[in-house]
């Protein structure tokens, strides 16, 4: 075994596992058994916020989601649960989730965007210090050989043409143009 047994208690619709209190949110099929819960348990379980059992053959296959505002893959997401039981379960298969009532671990808060104008400011105050940083005097690195420019596009000259208009009949007109190559 490479973990040890771990302490499960139900009571009602709340299942308290190493101390830590889950409340039943499904269970279908009477999936949901203690023995086999207490044998298949690992502590890195503890993290998660959800935890998804899956009953197959006689056998639990747990998986831990957390909550949507935590910074993580969006399949380890609580979302992605659905996805989850459809795609890697048995159809129609036993499986029960459990939700962790007091998490112990705290997700910061989502960064909330600047408005436009504070962006834009802040974008210009950076363009002016980078400017001065790089004005005379100012060297990043002396052994660096090579210099940083700004490469121009190349403009080509364009071919000049020369326009004969001729006339045959009364409707009938058509122009012929001649290049005029600059060399």
């Amino acid at each position: 075994m490479r973990h040890p047994l771990v302490n499960v208690a139900q009571d009602g619709q709340s299942i308290k596992i190493n101390e830590q209190l889950y409340t039943i949110v499904t269970n279908e099929r009477d999936a949901l058994d203690l023995e086999m819960l207490r044998k298949k348990y690992d502590p890195f379980l503890d993290q998660y916020d959800y935890l998804v059992g899956d009953v197959s053959s006689d056998h639990l296959r747990l998986k831990g989601f957390y909550k949507d505002e935590a910074r993580t893959s969006i399949d380890k997401k609580e979302m992605a649960i659905v996805d989850y039981l459809t795609e890697y379960c048995n159809p129609g298969g036993p499986y029960f989730i459990l939700e962790l009532t007091n998490p112990t671990h705290h997700y910061p808060h989502q960064r909330t965007r600047k408005p436009y104008y504070e962006r834009e400011r802040n974008r210009r105050n950076d363009r002016f210090h980078s400017r001065r940083r790089h004005g005379k005097g100012y060297r990043k690195n002396e052994n660096n050989p090579f210099k940083k420019r700004r490469v121009h596009q190349t403009k080509f000259k364009k071919k000049q043409s020369i326009a004969v208009k001729k006339e045959f009949g009364r409707y009938h007109s058509f122009i012929i143009k001649k290049r005029k190559e600059n060399q």
